[in-house]
């Protein structure tokens, strides 16, 4: 009885949702960690994926918000020279200045917050792989895994940005009331967008998916003349009154680009 009373005293104020541990050793074994990384761990929780990514990288900072948590990881890795437990908001963590990858399960109620900061951060990871809520990972991964938003805009000229798997349910101690999936980001080696053109595009695909950007005319207005809109339209296949997200990744970036060469 205790110890189902101290498992629950784990997960309430945080929602957290556990890896059961064959999970997190096949996810681990699909990825591309080696003995030549450094890996950051999201949300280590119980351990599930930290024991399998331990064995598999060169050494791994886990960062774990909860205290009770930290204290059993901390027992459990405390002869394992190259695992290092960090009790802290990942959100507030430094994160290392030389190369690394991430690997986590996300608090959902923060996704959103953590892959903008791990877009946005001074030298990002060259790869996160992330447990999120399915809906989240459609969202940032956009077509094929549902329509481009916003965020997957955001993200694609700098990132390769795929949901390579769905999750059970049943994956998680206590299951989700939600589905859920993994999400695969790597750095672009040459991005597609060059560093100084890098504030217009932001200013483009925010103003397109703003308010006033219920459907591509629209949310270009500021940008192109309807005569230009409509002539892009023509060219790169898509309508002016479709919604912006019916355009995919190729025929924004057409558009970005056209844009730019008439500044």
């Amino acid at each position: 009885m205790s110890g189902r009373r101290n498992r629950a005293q784990e997960r309430p104020y945080r929602s957290q949702h556990f890896l059961h541990r064959g999970l997190a050793a096949d996810l681990v074994a699909r990825s591309s960690i080696s003995r030549r990384d450094h890996v950051v761990e999201i949300g280590a929780g119980r351990g599930a994926l930290t024991v399998e990514l331990a064995d598999r990288c060169g050494s791994i900072t886990a960062i774990e918000i909860d205290p009770a948590l930290c204290r059993r990881l901390r027992d459990r890795f405390r002869n394992t020279s190259h695992v290092r437990i960090v009790e802290a908001d990942f959100l507030s963590t430094r994160l290392p200045d030389a190369a690394y990858k991430v690997f986590g399960n996300v608090p959902y109620s923060r996704t959103a917050d953590i892959v903008r900061h791990l877009r946005d951060v001074e030298r990002p990871p060259s790869e996160a792989i992330l447990v999120l809520q399915t809906e989240a990972a459609g969202r940032f991964a956009g077509h094929p895994a549902g329509v481009e938003t916003r965020q997957s805009l955001l993200l694609k000229p700098w990132w390769h940005v795929e949901v390579v798997r769905r999750l059970a349910r049943t994956d998680f101690d206590p299951p989700p009331s939600v589905d859920s999936a993994v999400l695969w980001m790597a750095q672009r080696g040459t991005p597609l967008i060059s560093n100084a053109e890098e504030r217009l595009y932001r200013r483009l695909v925010n103003e397109a998916f703003g308010s006033a950007g219920s459907n591509v005319a629209a949310g270009l207005q500021k940008f192109l003349s309807r005569s230009q809109i409509t002539r892009l339209a023509r060219d790169l296949g898509f309508q002016i009154t479709d919604k912006p997200s019916s355009l995919t990744f190729d025929q924004w970036l057409g558009i970005f680009r056209y844009y730019a060469l008439q500044k």
